[in-house]
C-alpha cells in the first residue's frame, strides 16, 4: 500500500498516511485507534492532490489522533490479575482468580470471580475468561436485537442470526443475505444506550442497506439520539478498532 508522510500542525510529529486506492468515486479519510491513517481514494487521484489534502486535514487527524490516545485503555483484553479491571457495561470490574478443580467464570456484583487450575498461566486464564465474556456478549446481543427487531419486522423482516466476533474497524455488520448481524466482541465494554445504537443501526441495514439519505432519516425517527449516542461510542469507549 502506499504512503504519504505529512507534518502535523501543533506537535509537529511526522505521520505515515497509507493510500487505498480502489474503484470509488469519492475519497474517505480514517483514523483508527491503533493510530493507523488510512485515506482510501479512486485510482485517478494524483499524490500531490491527496499530500495537499491531507495537509488540509492535519488539525482534524491530529485531534483524531489524540482523543483515541487518551481511551485506549479501552482497548482489547489486558492482563487477568487480582485487582486488575475491565469495563463492562460500562462499569469497572475487578477480577478475582483463585485456584480452584472446578473451573468456572461468574459475576458477582462489581467482581468477575475466574476459578481455574492454574490462576498464574495466562494463556489458560485469559481463554476462560473470554469464553465466558462471549457467551455474555452473545446472550445481551440477542436480548437487545429482539428488543429492536419489531421496528423492522412490520417491514418484512426475518428475525436474524446473532454472532460475537474481534474486529478490529467494526462495531457490527450485517449480512442481508444471509439473515445475519455480527458485533464486535468488545461491544460489552460500553453503556446500554450505546449498545442499542449498534444494535438499531445493524438492524436498519436489513431495510436501507446503504447509508442513504433514507437509511439516517429511519435511523433518526426511531433513535433521534443516535449521532450523541455514536459520539460517545467512538470517542470514549474504543476498542482496538
Amino acid at each position: 500500500m502506499e504512503t504519504i508522510s505529512i507534518t502535523l500542525p501543533k506537535s509537529k510529529r511526522i505521520a505515515t498516511v497509507y493510500l487505498d486506492r480502489k474503484k470509488m468515486k469519492t475519497c474517505r479519510l480514517k483514523v483508527y485507534p491503533d493510530q493507523k491513517i488510512v485515506m482510501s481514494l479512486p485510482h485517478s487521484v494524483p499524490n500531490e492532490w491527496a499530500k495537499s489534502f491531507l495537509t488540509e486535514k492535519g488539525g482534524w487527524i491530529e485531534s483524531k489522533l489524540q482523543s483515541f490516545k487518551k481511551t485506549v485503555g479501552y482497548a482489547a483484553t489486558t492482563e487477568i490479575k487480582n485487582g486488575y479491571s475491565i469495563k463492562m457495561f460500562g462499569e469497572d470490574m475487578i477480577f478475582v482468580l483463585t485456584q480452584c478443580d472446578k473451573e468456572q467464570v461468574y459475576s458477582e456484583g462489581r467482581t468477575i470471580h475466574i476459578c481455574c487450575r492454574m490462576p498464574d498461566n495466562q494463556e489458560h486464564v485469559k481463554k476462560l475468561f473470554e469464553n465466558w465474556w462471549r457467551k455474555q456478549a452473545k446472550s445481551i446481543l440477542i436480548e437487545r436485537v429482539r428488543y429492536w427487531y419489531p421496528i423492522v419486522e412490520k417491514y418484512g423482516v426475518e428475525m436474524p442470526k446473532v454472532s460475537v466476533r474481534k474486529m478490529k474497524t467494526l462495531w457490527g455488520s450485517c449480512s442481508v443475505a444471509h439473515q445475519a448481524v455480527t458485533f464486535n466482541f468488545y461491544l460489552i465494554k460500553a453503556r446500554m444506550p450505546y449498545i442499542d445504537y449498534v444494535v438499531l443501526h445493524e438492524l436498519v441495514h436489513f431495510l436501507y442497506p446503504n447509508h442513504s439519505k433514507h437509511f439516517y432519516a429511519f435511523l433518526s425517527n426511531h433513535m433521534p439520539d443516535w449521532k450523541e449516542r455514536k459520539f460517545v461510542l467512538d470517542q470514549d469507549v474504543v476498542h482496538g478498532l
